[in-house]
């Protein structure tokens, strides 16, 4: 794909994601994880099919680098403080992107917003935190910054004791998984 019809198609995407139209935003974010899933080889839980549904050929064209997923990252965080009726999907997103890329952004973000998130975005934060250390692929500092009292550990023992059982579970597991690298 030449590189101005790909930098016109991420562009897209992009202004997408900065829609004040709830449904074109989250579409966008929809796009995004695809790409992202696709890009990190993940094991997908959704059929290959509806991933060549949902994209649009010049989307499906294009190779996500590591420097594409941290730009990803930077708007998807953005998007966490401008629209929070979209943090839990961009928090989604954000779980997609690889863990060295998105981890501590992640944290940034419970740190920042850990008492205004709802309990789905908050789970979406506890999936995305949860997949990356059960990958055993990130650096210890990094699993020594979530497990810092005055960090996301504060959050994180919030949710745990949260009457959303999908949340507390989610937030348990976190901080059991993170101990059990720290040991």
């Amino acid at each position: 794909m030449k590189r101005a019809y790909r930098d016109r198609a991420l562009s897209r995407l992009y202004a997408d994601l900065g829609s004040d139209d709830f449904d074109v935003r989250e579409y966008a974010l929809f796009q995004l994880a695809l790409m992202l899933r696709r890009a990190n080889d993940a094991m997908s839980t959704l059929g290959g099919q509806l991933k060549h549904e949902q994209l649009s050929r010049d989307l499906l064209r294009i190779s996500l680098s590591p420097a594409d997923q941290e730009r990803i990252a930077a708007h998807l965080l953005r998007l966490i403080s401008r629209y929070t009726d979209s943090r839990a999907s961009a928090l989604w997103a954000l779980g997609e992107v690889s863990g060295d890329i998105a981890f501590a952004p992640v944290l940034s973000a419970i740190g920042e917003h850990g008492d205004r998130l709802d309990d789905e975005a908050a789970f979406q934060a506890c999936r995305a935190l949860r997949q990356w250390l059960a990958r055993d692929e990130l650096h210890t500092s990094l699993v020594a910054e979530l497990l810092a009292d005055n960090g996301p550990m504060l959050w994180l023992r919030r949710w745990s004791r949260s009457t959303d059982r999908r949340l507390a579970r989610s937030a348990k597991a976190v901080i059991r998984i993170a101990k059990g690298l720290s040991d």
